[in-house]
């Protein structure tokens, strides 16, 4: 019989208490790598670490992963998933008179931006003109004689009357 060998997935997950900036620059201690290199790891999509290990080294390099911040899940190579990260791995194992065990569900790290830059809409910059604009002490009327429009006289109709 030949012995079953596991893949190390990592899809950008962090242990509790850790922040992806410490994860970042561990991983990239951990690797011998630059930050470019690690960036790529934080895609969202699930990537194999490793391959071909046998039980006992998957489980080591997900204690290491997990000692640095990073949760990672181990996969049996043959098909069947064994979806056991690093959190589940730290609770009880469940009585089975308790029921089927309802899987716990995470969500991926945001980092950086979902749309790509190719994918941005471009736009133009608008240009406001302001040379008009002036500033000055607010003393008296807030418009200059010359931009104040003149007033219209009003026609009166005044009687003449005489006194006697």
């Amino acid at each position: 019989m030949t012995q079953r060998t596991y893949s190390l997935i990592f899809r950008g997950d962090l242990v509790a208490g850790y922040t992806a900036g410490d994860v970042k620059a561990n991983m990239a201690r951990l690797f011998k790598s630059g930050p470019q290199g690690v960036e790529k790891l934080f895609s969202g999509r699930p990537l194999i670490l490793r391959k071909g290990l046998s039980r006992a080294q998957a489980e080591q390099f997900q204690a290491t992963l997990a000692k640095i911040g990073a949760e990672v899940t181990l996969r049996d190579e043959s098909g069947s998933e064994t979806a056991r990260t690093t959190m589940e791995q730290k609770s009880a194992v469940e009585p089975e008179s308790q029921g089927p065990r309802v899987p716990t569900w995470t969500l991926a790290p945001m980092e950086g931006n979902l749309i790509k830059d190719h994918e941005r809409e471009r736009s133009q910059p608008v240009e406001v003109s302001v040379a008009h604009i002036t500033l000055r002490a607010a003393e008296g009327p807030l418009l200059d004689k010359g931009e104040r429009p003149e007033p219209v006289p009003v026609p009166l109709n005044i009687p003449q009357w005489t006194l006697d």
